[in-house]
């Protein structure tokens, strides 16, 4: 961690007595940058601050005691020590270009990078200075709620967590989001992500970095007012189309086709039914769809198909398939009516 002194604490100097008279104690600093060494006096028990401000390279700390009679030095204890503090990043990779934050649907694979650079090795290097510690937090929302104070979501618990030991690039990917929800598409939140510089001496735990990635639940739409193998003879039903958590950017529609359900099928959108969205939050949405019956003029087996497009592709949300059957036709019925001026054929129309 960063600081500009040190604080040497000297409990029991071994299993020599340097307490008594005849013994000098004395702390060697060696500033590992520029190779300067002092040695400051120490009283066996006690604490003190480091003589020199520590160099961006650290200084090795070494705990001596001479014997007076004999003039031997004794090496009781060593330890490096550095002004580091690691440093890290987060970034984040969704299927969405979104510019203001990283934001992907709960279906939807993302990845996380975490860069991290500053760590050391070696014997006598605190453990601090070593690794750090990485931490995944859920925060679904509550509610109404469409943010999470970044405080309170990396306050409790984490889902997840490890260390990080080596400099560089760490990744995960994540196949899907990993929010609590009943129907894991329907899942609504943030997943935060968090870099720690781990706790050192009197220094406490330091956050060093984090990012988080939004969720979004999958969309889902029905087709009202029409069933599959229902006929349309004459004019066309009313249809409601429901939709329900539309993505924040996405672009929905009603189209129909001649002949089978499929998906890629480029057919004639429907009047009224499109609905484009970029915005900050999921929509849900009825639309009211009249008069289009025009869009099918001639008899056949037809395909009314829901459609939503996203960053992630399109996909169907509902299909109806139907038949139209205009024809009409007279079927004369064998006699006639006798009337005052003559006689009138009689018969039935389908």
């Amino acid at each position: 961690m960063k600081a500009t002194t040190l604080i040497v604490t000297l409990i029991g100097l071994a299993s020599l007595d340097c307490r008594a008279d005849g013994w000098i104690n004395f702390v060697r600093q060696n500033q590992i940058d520029t190779g300067v060494v002092w040695d400051m006096p120490v009283n066996p028990i006690g604490n003190a601050p480091s003589a020199l401000t520590l160099e961006e390279g650290g200084a090795l700390f070494q705990l001596w005691t001479i014997r007076q009679d004999t003039a031997t030095d004794y090496l009781l204890d060593q330890k490096v020590v550095g002004t580091y503090l690691p440093s890290g990043a987060i970034r984040i990779e969704t299927g969405d270009p979104y510019p203001k934050l990283h934001r992907t649907r709960a279906d939807q694979p993302f990845t996380v990078h975490f860069d991290v650079d500053g760590l050391l090795s070696g014997p006598g290097v605190p453990d601090a200075a070593t690794r750090v510690l990485v931490e995944h937090h859920l925060a679904p929302y509550i509610g109404a709620q469409t943010t999470v104070d970044p405080r309170v979501a990396t306050g409790g618990t984490p889902a997840s967590s490890g260390f990080v030991s080596t400099n560089g690039t760490t990744t995960l990917n994540f196949a899907a989001s990993s929010l609590p929800a009943t129907d894991p598409t329907k899942a609504l939140g943030e997943e935060h992500f968090v870099i720690h510089a781990l706790a050192d001496g009197s220094i406490p735990q330091t956050q060093l970095a984090s990012n988080f990635v939004q969720i979004w639940p999958v969309a889902d739409g029905a087709i009202q007012g029409i069933s599959n193998g229902d006929v349309v003879r004459m004019k066309a039903p009313n249809l409601s189309l429901v939709l329900k958590d539309l993505y924040p950017s996405s672009t929905t529609y009603l189209q129909v086709y001649e002949g089978s359900p499929a998906l890629g099928t480029e057919g004639t959108v429907i009047e009224g039914s499109a609905l484009v969205i970029d915005q900050d939050t999921s929509l849900d949405r009825t639309l009211v769809i009249r008069d289009w019956g025009d869009a099918v003029q001639k008899d056949g087996t037809y395909t009314l198909e829901l459609v939503t497009i996203t960053p992630f592709g399109t996909e169907r949300l509902s299909f109806v398939q139907f038949t139209v059957n205009r024809e009409l036709a007279v079927n004369a019925l064998m006699g006639d009516i006798e009337t005052g001026s003559g006689r009138i054929p009689t018969g039935t129309a389908r």
